[in-house]
């Protein structure tokens, strides 16, 4: 059963570790090259003729990601209820690891059709899920989010000892870690890697692809996780 006591965190950081160790040292060109397809498990929302694939690789247990959902996620949503971008969701076991595996293995055991509302929940949720691990209670904190979807107490326990789910999160971050992503959030956009790397000034950050710095009608493409960022970064992508 899925532990969410600091010892289980160990364990399953260790675990974690060398698994993303030895995937490093095998990782392939052609496994990255291959990151920007949308696959037959992936979790998708929107239209799948969009103009714009975006694809995040995210943790409910990650700070930078609970940012990005609660900043830059606004201009995605907009732009996925537009008809402009079909988003595509991958899971990566990062910040506290046990966090992140109870998290996903409760949205994996959820309808598909409310996979990405536990998500969402889980997000808003983090600080106080965070708090509650360190008071031991972090079940009880799961149990009130699962509650909201329906699920009893004894439904999350089944969930948090349903090994096919937990695998399921631990193979998702091994085809992460295989397709070159060592960190989160990550982005995927029509295929191209954004990386953030310093601005000529060397004070800031812009976000590059192939090397080479984003930029729009606006001018460079700043490197933070706010909504007005990833409007200019859609826009340019949609081809104005």
């Amino acid at each position: 059963m899925l532990s969410l006591t600091r010892r289980g965190l160990s364990a399953i950081t260790a675990a974690l570790v060398l698994s993303g160790a030895a995937l490093a040292q095998n990782a392939t060109s052609l496994t990255e090259a291959q990151a920007g397809q949308v696959r037959a498990d992936d979790k998708v929302m929107g239209d799948a003729d969009a103009p714009v694939t975006f694809i995040e690789y995210g943790s409910v247990a990650c700070g930078h990601c609970g940012h990005f959902q609660e900043a830059g996620f606004t201009a995605v949503n907009a732009a996925i209820e537009a008809g402009d971008v079909r988003f595509v969701f991958r899971e990566m076991i990062t910040g506290q690891p046990n966090i992140a595996i109870a998290g996903f293995a409760l949205a994996e055991c959820a309808p598909d059709d409310q996979y990405f509302e536990v998500i969402d929940s889980l997000f808003t949720n983090m600080r106080s899920i965070f708090e509650a691990l360190q008071t031991g209670e972090a079940q009880e904190r799961f149990n009130a989010i699962a509650a909201e979807f329906g699920f009893s107490p004894e439904d999350v326990q089944a969930c948090f000892s349903d090994e096919a789910a937990i695998t399921q999160v631990q193979n998702a971050h091994r085809t992460a870690l295989e397709d070159g992503v060592r960190s989160t959030p990550y982005f995927i956009i029509n295929g191209d890697r954004l990386i953030a790397e310093p601005d000529s000034s060397g004070e800031g950050q812009v976000y590059t692809v192939n090397g080479a710095p984003l930029t729009d009608e606006e001018g460079v493409i700043p490197a933070n996780l706010e909504a007005d960022t990833f409007r200019r970064i859609i826009t340019l992508y949609k081809g104005g």
